[in-house]
């Protein structure tokens, strides 16, 4: 069978591209490495923007359902002290990938789309004009246009020889889901040398751990889950005093690359962390995530119609793709490379401290536009 489209990847961009083109009538075959629902290393912080989102997509009721967190206010804080907190312009939502994902992939086979977990992609080869053919663990399939939405790095990254994976990056992650803390209503955000942590509640009440550094913090780490640079912040150290994941799983990921990836590789169309990835201060990732299928899925739909082609696909996705992304992720980029220095870090937080209104242009210029008639979200659970 020939699909219309194969999507790479399960997670935000891949299962809202498949869910949107299987609700236009096309044939659409999602494959995804993972055993489905999985964890993952992610802040698992939805900023406002997505109840939108969701509610385009039908799956606002099940995200009300299952109980996700509601986050109204951000607090911020650096090793020197600096602190301060800030009303978010909404309801922002704690909610684990495990059961996000879980609930967006039943979604897209709910609508028509095919599928499958635990299929590697090994190798994908074709044009737009002539079709794609891509070769998995599970078999080889055709499609006439090919939707990557593989995450923040992949071998096939290093198949496609794209030029970011030339370039080394020194930035680690390590999340956990964690117990002995109570944080209603509040992500907080806490700067120390090298890198910063986020702490945020999900659905089940547990608290995500996640931090972000250079890769030197793990030089003598006793524990390279929690190195000792972690408790130079005097209210993470508080936090962490209290916090305990014991056998919960543990996330780790290393070569971390901010770069503007690109929105093509030949013809195959990035999505999401595939296409860039914002920096995690900023806390928009999965909203941009959803928000590239959203730019991408009306053209591969009027490019499937025969109504575009495929020269004019690549240039109207790379041009509403730049367009609202870029100058976010340049921002995104210089807020990372100022909070990771201490002094720089405590200037800024005490600047925001003082003028609160520079902190919500922060926060309104790292993340989308929030619609006015978007539905209101009721958290049940």
């Amino acid at each position: 069978m020939i699909y219309d489209v194969i999507v790479v990847g399960a997670g935000l961009a891949g299962c809202s591209a498949a869910i949107q083109l299987a609700q236009a009538g096309w044939q659409v075959l999602l494959l995804e490495q993972q055993r489905y629902p999985a964890h993952k290393l992610c802040g698992e912080f939805l900023s406002v923007e997505v109840i939108a989102n969701f509610a385009r997509l039908g799956v606002l009721e099940a995200v009300q359902q299952i109980g996700a967190h509601p986050i109204h206010r951000a607090l911020v804080t650096t090793a020197a002290g600096a602190n301060f907190a800030q009303d978010l312009p909404g309801t922002a939502l704690g909610l684990s990938r495990f059961q996000l994902d879980s609930i967006l992939f039943r979604r897209a086979a709910a609508v028509g789309a095919i599928c499958c977990d635990r299929t590697t992609v090994r190798k994908i080869e074709g044009n737009l004009d002539t079709g794609f053919s891509v070769r998995t663990t599970q078999g080889t399939f055709q499609a006439r246009a090919v939707l990557a939405a593989y995450g923040k790095r992949s071998t096939l990254d290093t198949q496609l020889d794209r030029p970011f994976t030339h370039r080394p990056s020194p930035w680690v992650a390590f999340k956990a889901h964690c117990t002995g803390l109570d944080l209603p209503g509040t992500i907080e955000l806490h700067a120390f040398p090298g890198g910063y942590c986020g702490l945020s509640a999900i659905e089940t009440g547990q608290i995500n751990l996640c931090w972000i550094g250079h890769r030197k913090i793990l030089q003598d780490a006793d524990d390279p889950n929690l190195p000792d640079v972690l408790h130079a912040n005097p209210v993470l150290h508080e936090r962490l005093s209290h916090l305990s994941y014991g056998h919960a799983q543990k996330h780790r990921l290393r070569q971390i690359s901010f770069a503007l990836k690109g929105n093509f590789d030949g013809d195959i169309c990035m999505l999401g962390d595939t296409a860039g990835m914002i920096t995690p201060l900023c806390g928009d990732g999965m909203a941009m995530a959803l928000r590239t299928a959203e730019l991408a899925t009306p053209l591969v739909d009027t490019f499937l119609k025969r109504e575009l082609t495929a020269v004019h696909f690549k240039q109207q996705y790379q041009t509403l793709w730049r367009r609202e992304f870029q100058s976010r992720l340049q921002l995104g980029r210089m807020l990372h490379a100022g909070f990771i220095q201490p002094q720089l870090a405590h200037i800024s937080v005490g600047l925001c401290q003082m003028f609160p209104t520079m902190a919500a242009w922060v926060i309104r210029n790292t993340r989308g536009a929030t619609s006015e008639e978007q539905p209101t979200m009721q958290i049940v659970g």
